[in-house]
């Protein structure tokens, strides 16, 4: 099940602005009813796509505008909601049923409800977070925004919704990642609002959550039937806080999206480039499957050494069917091939994978260059004559 969690700020304090149904907030909640896991990915505001009709960016720009151009500034949610979860399933390769459009009400509220959110703050910078932009709630006699670095920090409604907004605004300092820190934190805020209606008893109690939801009208607005809340109470009940994943596509050892620009416009896109998303789709699958084979991420190659047309593919879907990386799928040099064989780069690196593919196909043969295939390619695997 795959929600689609996303948010504009047309109640924000100060009123009517420009950017009202930007969702400079967006969040893909998956979760496995049968295993009792969850995962959670931020999308980043500034992705560049193809809107699919004419915006006020033009037919692409960035993909905080699209609820804005389908919903047509709001009048028309769901319209907005479906197109924005169209759009990023293709992104990140899922089919994503549910969407909650939730403003700054929401947060406030539901975070007030529960009595407040424990969150420990975490940074880059020795000295914590800070960010000026929020010090006139305070009739700029405080900092609003500042924590020293490992703070475990109470927060109230008003505290949680300005911490899920920072990114070094006027001076600040401590959010480096602008929005992918910002991203960051909104996640661990939506956790430890979990965490709270746990221990509050709130997620065990229909009455409280129906009330509140009841209590935020049309500042919550979501596709879920009533039937399904209670659904969705139950599964945040019964999965553990180890089971929530939460997934980077900016992780420093694996990015799958980077910054870039467009004409005058700084963007952020594909590291494969602007809009491939296949590698994007592929890391967020693999992030999502427990085996352990599967997250030692080899690269196979698929060669048709039997010259029976379209055996390598047949083999190849079934690799990724249990979740392999294929790379590519071709026809083997002329040769006399046993009915299967393997071939690694080495016998020291991926071992769990040269364990499975054994157990597949038999013991791999070292060398790789005899099949021309590149640089970041871990195994071969050559689909032989039949007996």
């Amino acid at each position: 099940t795959n929600i689609l969690v996303f948010g504009t700020s047309e109640d924000d304090e100060g009123g009517d602005h420009p950017g009202a149904f930007l969702t400079d907030s967006i969040m893909v909640l998956s979760i496995d009813q049968t295993k009792k896991d969850a995962y959670m990915v931020s999308i980043p505001r500034d992705l560049w796509v193809k809107y699919g009709q004419a915006c006020n960016s033009g037919y692409e720009g960035k993909i905080n505008e699209v609820f804005g151009c389908y919903s047509d500034d709001g009048k028309d949610s769901p319209a907005g909601a479906k197109a924005l979860a169209r759009i990023i399933g293709n992104v990140i390769g899922m089919d994503i049923q549910y969407q909650a459009h939730v403003n700054y009400t929401v947060v406030r509220e539901a975070v007030d409800a529960v009595g407040g959110v424990t969150v420990k703050v975490e940074s880059e910078d020795p000295r914590g977070i800070l960010d000026r932009n929020f010090d006139w709630k305070c009739n700029y006699k405080c900092y609003y925004v500042k924590y020293s670095n490992g703070q475990v920090a109470n927060m109230d409604g008003e505290h949680a919704l300005a911490f899920m907004r920072a990114r070094n605004a006027q001076g600040g300092y401590g959010l480096p990642g602008g929005n992918f820190d910002r991203e960051k934190n909104q996640q661990k805020v939506l956790m430890a609002l979990r965490e709270k209606a746990l221990s509050a008893g709130t997620l065990a109690n229909p009455t409280k959550v129906t009330g509140l939801i009841g209590a935020l009208g049309d500042n919550l607005r979501t596709n879920f039937e009533t039937s399904e809340i209670r659904t969705i109470m139950a599964l945040a009940s019964d999965i553990p806080s180890s089971s929530i994943v939460q997934i980077s596509l900016v992780d420093e050892k694996e990015p799958v999206m980077t910054t870039g620009s467009v004409g005058a416009q700084s963007i952020v896109q594909p590291v494969d480039g602007l809009y491939s998303y296949d590698g994007i789709a592929a890391y967020v699958k693999k992030a999502m499957i427990s085996d352990p084979v599967v997250k030692e991420g080899a690269s196979v190659a698929v060669l048709n050494g039997s010259g029976v047309p379209g055996a390598a593919q047949e083999a190849a879907t079934k690799l990724e069917a249990m979740g392999f990386t294929i790379v590519n799928v071709g026809n083997a040099p002329d040769g006399n091939y046993e009915r299967r064989e393997v071939y690694q780069k080495d016998t020291t690196s991926m071992p769990l994978t040269r364990t499975k593919l054994t157990n597949l196909y038999g013991t791999p043969k070292t060398g790789l260059s005899q099949f021309g295939t590149s640089a970041g390619v871990d195994f071969v695997i050559i689909v032989g004559k039949a007996d």
